[in-house]
């Protein structure tokens, strides 16, 4: 009888690249539809934007505790005149526990933070609606679009790589794919401040 053990394989925490990267496969499948359709053309209408009403960007994810959150600390940081909603966001909820050691990672500090949802946030002629999902671009587009001068965009669309416009929600994800997330914001943000300044 052979008792000799054959050493079993590593097991791999958070190493997976679509994990880490994209934030799961699935995500990685919606990153790809929407990149192909961004590089067709498809959202072109989210990159007309013009920049001298812009007032105030107001950034806009599901539930306000995760990307929004980090993308308007960060926003401020730089000098702009910034808030973050939902679209499902329930009232009140602090930033997302990853989220804030992901962003206190970068130097920034979202304790102070609160949630709070885009139905209760008083629109204002020049607000500028900045969205991470396409899905979630055409929600604001149909609600909020030519009223009083509020336009509508896409992150990702101001990103080195303009057609990756999927911003898959790290909520539940590892702690590799938020800082990957993050830093897709901290890019995107370089690139979409300066046009303020124009």
């Amino acid at each position: 009888m052979n008792n000799t053990q054959h050493p079993q394989p590593p097991v791999q925490q958070n190493t997976d690249y679509l994990a880490r990267v994209y934030g799961g496969k699935k995500a990685f499948l919606r990153h790809s539809y929407f990149s192909v359709k961004a590089m067709l053309g498809g959202y072109a209408t989210y990159r007309h934007i013009n920049w001298q009403i812009v007032s105030r960007v107001i950034f806009v994810c599901h539930g306000n505790i995760c990307r929004s959150p980090y993308a308007e600390f960060k926003y401020r940081e730089l000098g702009g005149h910034t808030i973050s909603a939902g679209l499902n966001a329930k009232s009140g909820n602090l930033a997302h526990s990853c989220a804030q050691e992901t962003a206190r990672n970068r130097n920034i500090q979202l304790a102070t933070h609160r949630s709070q949802n885009i139905k209760e946030v008083a629109l204002h002629s020049g607000d500028l609606l900045v969205a991470f999902e396409p899905a979630h671009a055409n929600a604001l587009y149909e609600r909020y679009y030519k009223q009083n001068d509020i336009q509508v965009t896409l992150l990702g669309l101001w990103s080195p790589q303009p057609w990756a416009v999927y911003f898959h929600d790290p909520y539940g994800s590892s702690n590799a794919y938020f800082e990957h997330c993050f830093h897709r914001i901290d890019l995107a943000l370089a690139t979409m401040y300066p046009q303020l300044k124009t």
